[in-house]
């Protein structure tokens, strides 16, 4: 685990990153991406997404508005990736967050 600051922690899988949050989000009223993927690579297609076991065992990813949510059950949830290891998230609420890089004109997500 990586830490920014002791109150937020997040982990990193590649150019994804997953920051626990404490405040609670009304996940119902995004959109659940039942398949768990979460970003393709654009030259691979290889998909970092949750693995089949986590979302079995009640783990979900939901799409609300721009943003991009996980829950992770109380047996906490695997994101898995062809080309990185996977990682483990224990119980709670994650913030999804794509890397950004500003190319000289504007900010973009960081293209895998």
């Amino acid at each position: 685990m990586q830490q920014a600051e002791a109150n937020h922690p997040f982990w990193r899988q590649g150019d994804i990153y997953f920051v626990k949050i404490d405040e609670e989000v009304n996940l119902s009223e995004g959109t659940a991406l039942k398949n768990g993927v979460i970003a393709r690579g654009e030259q691979t297609g290889h998909a970092h997404r949750v693995s089949p076991s986590s979302l079995a065992a009640g783990a979900m990813l939901v799409a609300l508005g721009r943003a991009m949510y996980l829950r992770a059950s109380e047996a906490g949830a695997s994101i898995v990736h062809d080309e990185h290891g996977p990682i483990q998230l224990p119980t709670g609420t994650y913030a999804v967050v794509h890397q950004q890089e500003f190319d000289g004109l504007s900010w973009r997500r960081v293209l895998d």
